[in-house]
């Protein structure tokens, strides 16, 4: 992350207040805004640029701000002030905004690296797994991409075929409805798991997972989970929350190590 990012998301952040801020809360002013750009051009190191991230949190927990470039420019001071757990969560709720974007994907790849645990995705195996491989295999942004222009052949094709007996329009029409649907059904469901998820991700520098929701139980693993580690929330009981990690296994950490990336 160089000083040039970050003065670009904040160029892109300034750019985008009127429309993506069109109707704010009673009272709201720039103020904030403005305070968090001076301090920003002014920072030097570490502490400066997590002063910078806080400034910029009070327009999303104070004035109730939700907008792509807050959180990625959140997230980029983060990055900067070296605190990769936080810089990583407000990427996260950047991409809910601003999915495929170049810029926040380089930086979040960046972030990730950073993370002190690697857990690998557990293994998808059976029949469906096999099945549908290429579902989880392909970006969503490449099957949006597939699925317009077919969406749209496949209707074009389906007119001329009324008008027209030749057998490779129908062959044609077939094809790429047949591709169009198993794309929409793909996306579909995918948009159906995001919303059924809690995903969070640890901002604190070490938590002791625990099998069970307090401090008297025992460890998880032989390890704390480090800032960065990104889990899907189960269930929450008092002050901890009961997570599985992407390899499937499920601990309780207190809540006060973690965030989730819904903000509403």
């Amino acid at each position: 992350m160089t000083p040039v990012c970050a003065c670009l998301a904040i160029a892109g952040l300034i750019a985008l207040a009127p429309s993506a801020w069109s109707s704010p809360p009673a009272g709201y002013t720039f103020q904030t805004l403005e305070q968090a750009t001076a301090l920003f051009h002014s920072a030097t190191n570490t502490s400066d640029y997590a002063a910078v991230a806080m400034h910029y949190g009070h327009l999303v927990e104070e004035e109730g701000i939700r907008n792509g470039w807050l959180f990625y420019t959140i997230g980029n001071c983060w990055y900067m002030a070296g605190e990769t757990g936080k810089a990583i969560l407000n990427y996260r709720r950047a991409e809910r905004f601003m999915p495929g974007n170049p810029d926040l994907r380089h930086n979040l790849d960046a972030a990730l690296s950073l993370r002190a645990d690697y857990i690998p995705e557990a293994e998808r195996r059976g029949v469906a797994a096999t099945l549908l491989g290429w579902h989880y295999g392909t970006p969503t942004t490449w099957r949006w991409r597939v699925f317009a222009p077919c969406w749209v052949l496949f209707w074009g094709l389906l007119v001329l075929s009324g008008r027209s007996r030749r057998k490779e329009l129908r062959i044609g029409m077939f094809a790429t409805g047949a591709l169009s649907t198993a794309l929409l059904v793909s996306l579909a469901a995918e948009s159906h798991a995001r919303r059924r998820a809690d995903p969070g991700v640890v901002v604190a520098r070490e938590v002791v997972a625990r099998k069970g929701d307090g401090p008297m139980y025992a460890p998880s693993f032989g390890d704390p989970l480090h800032a960065g580690t990104e889990f899907q929330t189960l269930g929450v009981r008092g002050e901890w929350w009961h997570i599985r990690l992407a390899d499937g296994s499920v601990c309780w950490i207190p809540a006060s190590a973690a965030e989730t990336v819904a903000k509403d």
